[in-house]
């Protein structure tokens, strides 16, 4: 994919032959139609083609927040596409023939801003308990940071909510019915941003504990 000027006549749009004129953030491109292949792919081909699938389809429902978290590096690229090239190298696991998410590495944000630590998660019926340490010792740290919490439904593989604090609360408690279903599977992410979203933390899993078994 190349980046053209504008000609006499404004920047080119739509299809010519084997090439489309596109536009994006006020920047005008030019790239060549998809060739289709006919062969059958390689078993290596095939497994990063499904790796590609794979992230896609985790990361698309909350491309809003990866907009926030990857928001240093997106004059360029969407938070979405940011997100699939940090994470592609680490973000899977071999299970027999079949490829899965590796959950505990993936990341929603990059950035210089400090996490919180010292990270708790518990549920209590429907209940979802999250605790950090509210100081603001550290690079950048402010009382009005906030904390997004991404919340992830492994069994039925969708986002349940999205849920926002301040750095000064010092936790969150969120209630949904599905969380008293202890048939789930379920994955936990805390990221910080400061006000004008400039400022971004990387992400922290959090495991979470069932409260009513200690």
């Amino acid at each position: 994919m190349g980046k053209i000027e504008e000609g006499i006549n404004g920047p080119f749009r739509g299809k010519t032959g084997s090439v489309i004129g596109s536009s994006w953030r006020k920047i005008n491109y030019i790239k060549g139609l998809p060739r289709k292949i006919k062969r059958k792919p390689s078993p290596r081909q095939a497994l990063q083609r499904a790796k590609f699938v794979l992230l896609n389809q985790f990361f698309d429902p909350v491309a809003n927040l990866l907009e926030i978290g990857f928001n240093q590096y997106t004059s360029k690229a969407t938070g979405r596409n940011v997100a699939f090239s940090v994470n592609f190298d680490h973000a899977f696991v071999n299970e027999g023939e079949n490829v899965a998410l590796n959950y505990p590495a993936l990341q929603f944000s990059q950035g210089s801003l400090f996490p919180a630590g010292d990270e708790k998660a518990w549920l209590e019926g429907d209940t979802l308990h999250v605790t950090w340490d509210p100081h603001t010792y550290g690079m950048g740290r402010s009382m009005d940071d906030k904390a997004f919490l991404v919340l992830y439904d492994e069994t039925d593989a969708y986002f349940i909510g999205g849920y926002e604090a301040l750095r000064l609360d010092g936790g969150i408690q969120a209630t949904d019915d599905e969380l008293a279903s202890r048939s789930h599977k379920f994955h936990l992410w805390l990221f910080f941003a400061d006000k004008a979203h400039k400022q971004v933390s990387k992400t922290v899993y959090i495991p979470i504990e069932n409260g009513e078994s200690e």
